[in-house]
């Protein structure tokens, strides 16, 4: 896990290849927004056939699960966003503050905009009733964006975060079926959330950590030299 306390000298890092990130970040976005241009008022084939799943498969346990998930997207959003934007502050990481806020921010704003100019029905049959439009959910795009943000934040670049990375995934994937579940989002709508929440914050903490590097003059960043080679390249110079 990535130390909270920086010292005021070291520079934020949070993805290996930043450069790759924000081209990678940008085409996810720009998928998003196509999709928003061609996706139907109604339903697609693969909404109806996975709506129709989800009501096969109706269980109360299955209910109080989706409404956790629920919860969690709702109320309880903000209160996760807030303790995590404090620890940010106690640690004094205040670019990580910064990177966390702005894809926060930028992710809600451009669901709420997104679902303004395409305005989809939500499914008929809920079993919640939320209010807005139904393309994209703001569920599952809130759910990507914090959980991938909280691996870039707290662990350290590197082949060690993918166990990070899965229960990132898991997390938003459980998000992304409580909607469906709940009839009040089709499957299109939380794939593009979740799409839309993970685009923001690659391009968010890519961008934010090039600058930050072009300002200090550094070079991108590359993975760490394990100690053992560090020795064996002191030994080497030695001689």
């Amino acid at each position: 896990m990535r130390p909270l306390r920086q010292e005021s000298k070291r520079q934020e890092r949070y993805l290996t290849h930043p450069g790759r990130a924000v081209v990678s970040g940008g085409a996810l976005l720009a998928l998003v927004l196509v999709t928003a241009v061609l996706i139907p008022v109604g339903p697609l084939g693969i909404d109806s056939r996975w709506a129709e799943l989800m009501q096969d498969i109706q269980q109360p346990w299955l209910k109080q699960v989706a409404l956790v998930f629920n919860a969690l997207g709702r109320g309880w959003s903000w209160v996760t966003i807030a303790a995590i934007a404090i620890v940010l502050a106690s640690a004094r990481r205040w670019v990580a503050l910064v990177a966390f806020a702005v894809t926060e921010a930028v992710t809600s704003f451009l669901v709420a905009v997104i679902k303004a100019l395409v305005d989809r029905p939500r499914p008929v049959d809920q079993i919640i009733h939320p209010h807005g439009s139904s393309f994209p959910s703001g569920h599952a795009a809130y759910a990507a964006a914090t959980t991938v943000a909280l691996v870039l934040l707290f662990t350290m670049p590197g082949r060690n975060r993918w166990p990070w990375f899965t229960l990132a995934a898991l997390a938003s994937a459980g998000m992304a079926w409580s909607r469906t579940y709940l009839q009040v989002h089709w499957l299109s709508d939380v794939a593009a959330g979740a799409t839309l929440g993970l685009a923001v914050t690659l391009t968010t903490f890519a961008t934010i950590q090039i600058l930050q590097q072009h300002r200090s003059g550094e070079a991108l960043y590359e993975p760490p030299v394990h100690s053992g080679a560090r020795e064996v390249e002191t030994q080497s110079a030695r001689r």
